[in-house]
């Protein structure tokens, strides 16, 4: 099992570390870990960031990308006013856009030498990350991933292991087995799986209200996959503990539709959305039954820090529940 944290090259991140690779390779060293899952690859500096460091690359997330996908120029002006703001968004105005970025990062996760991509899979309109009142179904937006998935790998000279992400809105949230098989099998790429995200699936379930709940859910849930559970390559490990917050929100939201002021929404959607989402440790020594029962290959701290003192002490407590404090030193040698 190869021990990941996650970091991307923008800027918030690597200034944590001064720009320093020295302080990147001794971070992990100190903290036991093997390497990175990185985030914006395209940006990549070697002077920075190693390359044998990085073990896998976090593709790029559209979280609204259904409508352009399918051309629904109605709804695309109801999200964002202007074609001119569509065009800033998915840097073009046809879906070709989107899949030559794809294309652009899994070119630049081959040059570094990664073993493994993370596709998101998974759409939501702003206003629906309020009031939950979705638009499109699981299948609708599975269907629509695969379509554009294929697009991306037609004529890729690739053979970098492909692992599909759960969220908690529409698309691939792991709860039907049905659609996680029909994503696995309409996708026309060999080399692929699942990464599980933990916290995106405690999200799924309003009346968990504690760790020991949450592991529970997380282990039937898996196991509910029957053969499937196998595909789970990876699994981006952390604790969201939310469902009270979602509830209060949803309600809130219920019936203000036309209320909403884009300005209003767009600049509290990220707070929302890691109020939701909450990228924590977790300290119920139980988390370590879904790592005994799932045995993945990639294990991910994926936590959202705002300084080393914090990322190092999200990850002693994650340890500490996994029984791994004393592992230490485990980057010096590669």
């Amino acid at each position: 099992m190869v021990k990941l944290i996650n970091l991307s090259t923008y800027s918030h991140d690597i200034q944590m570390f001064n720009y320093d690779q020295n302080k990147i390779i001794n971070f992990l060293q100190k903290n036991g870990m093997d390497g990175i899952e990185l985030l914006n690859p395209i940006m990549w500096d070697e002077n920075i960031i190693p390359r044998r460091l990085v073990k896998g690359v976090h593709l790029r997330y559209y979280p609204a990308w259904f409508d352009f996908w399918k051309g629904n120029r109605e709804a695309l002006l109801k999200q964002f006013k202007t074609m001119d703001d569509v065009e800033k968004y998915y840097g073009g105005i046809n879906r070709e856009s989107i899949i030559e970025y794809y294309k652009k990062e899994i070119r630049a996760a081959d040059k570094i030498g990664a073993e493994y991509v993370v596709f998101h899979v998974s759409h939501v309109q702003l206003e629906h990350i309020y009031n939950y009142k979705f638009t499109y179904s699981d299948l609708e937006i599975i269907d629509a991933a695969v379509e554009l998935i294929n697009e991306i790998f037609k004529g890729l000279n690739t053979n970098v292991k492909l692992l599909f992400e759960n969220l908690w809105w529409p698309g691939l949230t792991m709860l039907n087995k049905d659609m996680a098989y029909r994503m696995l099998g309409k996708v026309n790429y060999s080399n692929k799986g699942f990464m599980l995200d933990t916290g995106h699936l405690m999200n799924t379930n309003y009346y968990i209200e504690n760790e020991t709940q949450a592991v529970e859910y997380i282990l039937n849930t898996t196991n509910n996959l029957g053969e499937l559970k196998s595909f789970i390559k990876g699994i981006h490990l952390n604790c969201s503990l939310s469902g009270a917050y979602v509830m209060e929100e949803i309600n809130k939201n219920n019936n203000i539709e036309s209320m909403f002021n884009s300005r209003k929404t767009y600049g509290n959607a990220y707070s929302h959305v890691l109020n939701i989402d909450q990228h924590k440790p977790f300290r119920d020594k139980s988390v370590s039954k879904i790592i005994e029962f799932i045995k993945p290959e990639y294990v991910v701290y994926e936590f959202i820090t705002s300084s080393l003192a914090q990322l190092e002490q999200y990850i002693k407590i994650q340890d500490e529940a996994l029984g791994t404090e004393d592992r230490g030193q485990r980057t010096e040698d590669r």
